[in-house]
């Protein structure tokens, strides 16, 4: 079993995802990361040359790669719970938390740093909330799906470990 975050980008689940690995002494494996290095450029550069259904295909390939190996807390590309069925395989594979913060924070986490964001990269900082709304809002059945969702923007050591107790029935297996 797995710990796996999804939610928007600039969310913070690899920040959190790093924190906890530590934390429960499990391996961390950042998505993007290890696209990337398979890549050798970036996700941007990727879905430029290849488009953003071959990205899709690749990054769902890589979950189910991550998933057949031992227990590892994993931080997902913000839209890979958006592909058909990935949702229902996470869960079958991992207890899913849904980090959910909103608009105006991730706008000003994002904000100066959206060129090498493919869905974000076109968008002028004035504009950046309301386009995030709009895509969390497209999003939302999809990250619906996990199993819990955390909605706080700043994660303390006490809170992670309130909120890992709150999820700590269903993380036997990971732990």
């Amino acid at each position: 079993m797995h710990l796996i975050f999804v939610g928007y980008m600039g969310s913070g689940k690899s920040t959190l995802g790093k924190r906890i690995a530590k934390k429960i002494d499990k391996p961390f494996v950042d998505m993007d990361q290890v696209l990337e290095e398979r890549f050798g450029c970036s996700i941007s550069d990727f879905i430029n040359d290849f488009g953003l259904e071959a990205f899709r295909t690749e990054e769902s390939e890589l979950l189910r790669e991550i998933v057949a190996r031992p227990s590892s807390v994993i931080a997902t590309g913000g839209g890979t719970p958006c592909a058909k069925g990935a949702m229902e395989w996470m869960r079958r594979h991992g207890v899913v938390v849904h980090l959910s913060v909103t608009p105006k924070i991730l706008a000003n986490r994002l904000k100066g740093n959206c060129k090498n964001r493919p869905l974000l990269a076109d968008v002028k900082d004035n504009d950046l909330e309301r386009t995030i709304g709009r895509q969390l809002l497209t999003r939302a059945s999809s990250y619906s799906g996990a199993n819990s969702k955390w909605e706080e923007e700043e994660y303390n050591d006490e809170l992670i470990e309130a909120k890992l107790e709150s999820i700590g029935w269903r993380m036997r297996e990971v732990l």
